[in-house]
């Protein structure tokens, strides 16, 4: 594999997760919009959409970042 093709991988990676994160939020959005937003069960899945948003971006972020050599 060539520097090239790991790049793509990286960036594919990287619009993959942020894409995944957005998706998360926009069913965190959906669920608060819900009448039964109040409800325990709808607060702790909107808290957790929210939190595997928030991980999925930081692993986007982390995988920008170039890796040192072992």
């Amino acid at each position: 594999m060539t520097a090239r093709d790991l790049a793509l991988y990286a960036a594919g990676r990287r619009d993959g997760l942020r894409q995944a994160a957005d998706a998360a939020l926009i069913a965190a959005l959906m669920l608060e919009l819900q009448d039964d937003a109040s409800a325990i069960r709808q607060q702790a899945a909107i808290a957790a959409l929210h939190g595997l948003a928030e991980g999925l971006k930081a692993e986007a972020q982390d995988s920008a970042k170039p890796k040192e050599a072992a």
